[in-house]
This record gives structure tokens, C-alpha cells and sequence, in this order.
């Protein structure tokens, strides 16, 4: 019996709503891809600092998510609301094209609003597909100038706590969203020593207090850089106060290709 070979050359079906997302570090960090969808959309919706650029570029309409992002204080609501909109938008463009719901970086990492309208996509009638993007992980691979392509241990710090993950200890761990541990509002800055100490007193417990460790905040605009502070395990309290809704923690592991500058390959220069 011969099986059926699919042929990968057949573009797939227009979609009705597009989830994309920009990639980490600027407006110009989208790909063709991405520039085309959002030329000929009917309708983006998006929660990013590009409302201008967006205008600019769009043949059609552009809905700043902000309104609903700076009214709301509920992170579950108002991503929720977000969802809603741009489900309604793709049930409204399907008659004449699409819509695009626009974010930074990927537009299903980390993005609960993404995975939601996935899933209520079939209550809507609508078809969505979501686009390939650089994620903060693609951009903390270049900033931190630690090597850990080889093997990495990445947990969102709410859940990394939550479920007592015992990480190996040998190789890098990245935790995601480091400054909003425990945080149960939007903008919520008040109390962060007593906020992140839980977590902090997990990670000495686990590791040697030499251990190296940085907290990095990727730019998401061009004219940004990366902000990164490096420390010990053991003096890991010092990067509390530099931390961002958006920080990542990075914790180095023992093998030596994981350290700091130590992750060149060999080899003869040129006479």
C-alpha cells in the first residue's frame, strides 16, 4: 500500500483572523510575511506602541487595544475582552477578507488572548491561524551572550513556583515573566521585595549561591537595548529592584559551555 504524499507546495486557505506578532525589538522586526497580512487586512487590532506606523501602513482600519488595556485592571477580563474583539473582528472582515490581532514578539507565547480566540474560533464561525514570530527566547539568545541552544529549561516563574519544579541543575533555566510573580493586577508595582521573595528563597534552596544569574529585559522598540543586570545566586536581591513586568531570569548552569564567554568553538586564524 502506497501512501499519500502531501503536496507542500499548495498554499494553505486564507484565514478569517490572523494572530501575528511583530518579534521582539521594533516595528522592523516583522517579517514579510507579517507586513503583507497587515497591508491588505481589513481590520488590526493591536496592543503595541506602533498605533502611528500601524496607520501608516494599513489600507484598513487600525483599533488601538489600549482603550480596553488602560481602563481594566482584571488581566483575565481584559485579555478576555481582547479575545472578544478580535474574534468579532475576523466573524466581521470574513465577508470581504480578514482582520489581524497584532501583539509583540510571537502572538502565542505568552499571549493568553491568542490561545483564547484559538479556542473560541469554532463558536464564531471563523477560521484563525496564528504566524511564526521571534519570541523573547530568539532575542535572549543574542542579548545574554550565554549559550543555551544546546539545552535550556524555560518555565513561566508563576508556574515554576507554583508546581515546585526541581530543574537540573547542570543546564541553563530561563524564567519568563520574573517581575510580575504574583502579580494579580495589571500595572502593579507596589510591594516587589515581599512579591518576588518566595520565589528568590526557592532559588536558594536549589542552587549554590555562586551560581551566576541575570535579569534581562529585551528591547521591543528600535531605538531601545537590552537591559541586563548580572549578579549571583546568592546576592539574586539586587536585581529585584531593576525588575519589569517583562523581565526574564536567566540562571546559568555548571557545564562550562553554559558560562558567560565561554561558549566559542576553536579555531585557526587566518596567517
Amino acid at each position: 500500500m502506497r501512501l499519500k504524499r502531501e503536496d507542500l507546495r499548495v498554499p494553505d486557505a486564507q484565514a478569517d483572523l490572523y494572530l501575528v506578532g511583530l518579534g521582539i525589538g521594533g516595528f522592523d522586526r516583522r517579517s514579510v510575511e507579517v507586513d503583507n497580512l497587515l497591508k491588505s487586512a481589513q481590520k488590526v487590532l493591536h496592543l503595541t506602541a506602533f498605533d502611528a506606523d500601524l496607520r501608516q501602513l494599513c489600507a484598513g482600519d487600525v483599533v488601538d487595544l489600549e482603550q480596553i488595556y488602560g481602563t481594566g485592571s482584571d488581566p483575565r477580563q481584559v485579555y478576555q475582552e481582547m479575545a472578544t474583539q478580535a474574534l468579532l473582528a475576523g466573524a466581521d472582515a470574513r465577508k470581504e477578507g480578514y482582520a489581524c490581532f497584532l501583539v509583540y514578539g510571537h502572538p502565542l507565547f505568552l499571549v493568553d488572548s491568542g490561545w483564547w480566540i484559538e479556542q473560541a474560533a469554532a463558536e464564531y464561525g471563523i477560521t484563525v491561524k496564528a504566524i511564526p514570530a521571534t519570541s523573547f527566547l530568539d532575542s535572549l539568545l543574542v542579548d545574554l551572550g550565554t549559550r543555551f541552544d544546546r539545552a535550556v529549561q524555560s518555565y513561566e516563574a508563576n508556574v515554576f513556583y507554583r508546581y515546585q519544579i526541581e530543574p537540573d541543575t547542570r543546564f541553563p533555566v530561563v524564567l519568563s515573566q520574573f517581575g510580575s510573580f504574583d502579580v494579580s493586577r495589571l500595572r502593579q508595582r507596589d510591594n516587589l521585595y515581599g512579591r518576588l521573595a518566595p520565589l528568590t528563597r526557592r532559588l536558594r534552596d536549589l542552587y549554590p549561591a555562586d551560581r551566576p544569574v541575570a535579569a534581562v529585559l529585551s528591547a521591543w522598540r528600535a531605538d531601545m537595548a537590552p537591559q541586563i543586570s548580572h549578579s549571583i545566586l546568592g546576592e539574586i536581591d539586587t536585581l529585584v529592584s531593576s525588575s519589569h513586568s517583562g523581565m526574564s531570569l536567566y540562571i546559568g548552569g555548571s557545564e562550562e559551555w553554559t558560562l558567560p564567554r565561554k561558549n566559542s568553538i576553536p579555531y585557526l586564524r587566518p596567517a
